[in-house]
């Protein structure tokens, strides 16, 4: 086990407390509030629309540039809607006006916004998911960003679509909207890429360190250097999730990750970073550290433990 370590003695250093798992339950609410703005206020604005232009439900035949949301609302995806003719939309929006609506007298303006913002929330249960691998991605990054200005190393970050910026010209938003961190840390350059498609592992892992950094991290700039396992320094899994009951499913999809790195790499340091650790869980990863299997391993919710982890990372 490493010895840089040094919040990490036993199992139970690991295990999420109830503390953390309530801030970071908070944490996703506040981030699923802002998440959900844009949709609430789509829904009412589509109210607004048909008060003011609609006098029966039949009336929506003739507001073609909101067929997308009355189809939404009838529950014909977006994905769906793409698969039809405007012929097939039409005959849907009509049995629906016919069968749901026209029942329903003048409360069919409530009965299509209610049914649009059902929609709309599964299109939100799909962004948040995603919303808390980023979340977990982003405190990683602001962490790392910290430990590197702390070290004094040169350092730059980049954003999706955008070029490297100066680490003495990062932004609050920058940090955490990286992509990518390259910095010197003396004798060796480093870059840090998130999300990166590895050749061999079937799979994108959550961080990669390699030992040279490119002008752009598209997959196209990336393809000599991930061809290359000399380049490769560290390999790891991230895993934001903060409910206990998705913890060990978490730990399976991650060690199933790490084993392939194993098969596939053979001199890589390897890493997992986790939120919900859970007393079995805690064990099982401590036993893997202790035997090599594993480098490093750090709760999310801990930030002795997090801190610790980023300067063992920028300083490899």
């Amino acid at each position: 086990m490493s010895k840089s370590m040094p919040y990490v003695s036993t199992p139970q250093d690991l295990v999420t407390t109830s503390e953390a798992r309530r801030d970071g339950f908070l944490a996703i609410v506040l981030r699923r509030d802002m998440e959900s703005t844009p949709y609430v206020n789509q829904a009412k604005a589509l109210w607004a629309k048909l008060k003011a232009t609609t006098k029966c439900a039949e009336d929506i035949l003739k507001l073609e540039d909101l067929w997308p949301a009355f189809l939404l609302a009838a529950g014909y995806s977006v994905k769906a809607q793409g698969n039809m003719a405007d012929t097939d939309k039409v005959r849907l929006l009509e049995e629906f006006v016919k069968r749901v609506l026209g029942p329903l007298g003048g409360k069919y303006v409530d009965e299509i916004v209610y049914r649009y913002l059902l929609s709309l929330g599964e299109q939100l249960g799909g962004r948040m998911r995603n919303a808390i691998g980023n979340m977990a991605r982003e405190k990683l990054s602001q962490k790392i960003i910290a430990q590197l200005r702390l070290n004094s190393f040169p350092f730059a970050v980049h954003l999706a679509g955008r070029k490297w910026i100066d680490g003495t010209k990062c932004s609050v938003a920058d940090e955490r909207d990286t992509k990518a961190i390259r910095w010197n840390n003396g004798d060796y350059q480093r870059m840090l890429v998130h999300n990166a498609n590895i050749p061999g592992v079937s799979k994108n892992v959550d961080i990669v360190v390699f030992n040279k950094a490119t002008e752009n991290v598209d997959a196209r700039s990336l393809a000599p250097i991930l061809l290359d396992q000399k380049n490769y320094v560290v390999m790891g899994e991230l895993k934001g999730g903060i409910d206990p009951a998705g913890a060990d499913e978490h730990w399976k999809t991650a060690r199933a990750a790490l084993d392939r790195i194993r098969a596939t790499f053979k001199k890589v340091y390897i890493a997992f970073i986790g939120a919900a650790i859970e007393k079995a869980m805690a064990e099982e990863i401590y036993t893997q550290l202790q035997s090599g299997l594993l480098d490093y391993a750090a709760n999310l919710t801990n930030d002795n433990q997090l801190f610790a982890f980023c300067d063992w990372l920028v300083n490899q």
